[in-house]
């Protein structure tokens, strides 16, 4: 009688495993009805997964990284060129006109004693205007700049009273018809550094030619 035989060994050099992974004939092996689940890791109370070490200099930057980094860098971009060109303008607006040989536009800011204006813009905030040189038929000459003190804002109605009594037409200009105008700087243009009230020889209707200032001969239609 020969004794039972025992459980089976290891498979051999030659012995396949089964479909599940374990040798043919092996006892725990999953049958057909049986599932076999991949091992999910469980990190004991108190042990947690190693950090990854930081990324060496050279390696690449992941992809979301990069996205990010793209982005920041482009608001960045973005927001430098629209200072420039912020920048950019309010120097231009602000920029002495100097000598007109044609019509060009300005800000109240650009124009200086001799400029020549035509049309006159009507009363309020005066943006821009048209200046033309003075021999050409115009409305309006500054004749006169008065340079305003002080860092606080006085005051609409004080800044108007202090330009107003420096703007004083001239008996040459009363007698060829013209009246005095004034700007003055609004709020706004004070806390941007405007402190220079104007005066302007206004000629109602226009069609004045010659140049005050110049002393040139002005004539009037």
């Amino acid at each position: 009688m020969s004794a039972p035989p025992g459980p089976p060994g290891p498979p051999g050099p030659y012995e396949r495993p089964g479909p599940q992974g374990y040798p043919r004939g092996y006892p725990q092996a999953p049958g057909p009805q049986q599932g076999y689940y991949p091992q999910q890791a469980y990190y004991a109370p108190g042990w947690q997964a190693p950090v990854p070490p930081p990324a060496p200099p050279g390696q690449r930057v992941p992809r979301r990284t990069r996205t990010v980094l793209a982005v920041v860098g482009g608001v960045l971009v973005l927001g430098l060129v629209a200072g420039l060109v912020t920048a950019g303008r309010y120097y231009l607006g602000i920029r002495p006109l100097g000598d007109v040989d044609g019509a060009r536009s300005a800000t109240a800011r650009q124009l200086a004693p001799g400029h020549c204006v035509d049309p006159l813009p009507a009363d309020g905030a005066v943006v821009r205007v048209t200046v033309v040189p003075c021999d050409e038929p115009h409305e309006a000459e500054v004749v006169g700049v008065l340079a305003l003190r002080g860092a606080d804002w006085p005051g609409q109605d004080e800044v108007d009273e202090l330009v107003t009594a420096y703007c004083e037409m001239d008996t040459v200009q009363r007698e060829a018809g013209f009246q005095a105008v004034v700007w003055s700087p609004s709020a706004a243009g004070w806390g941007q550094g405007d402190r220079r009230g104007l005066c302007l020889a206004w000629l109602d209707g226009g069609g004045a030619t010659g140049s005050f200032t110049s002393g040139d001969d002005v004539t009037v239609p």
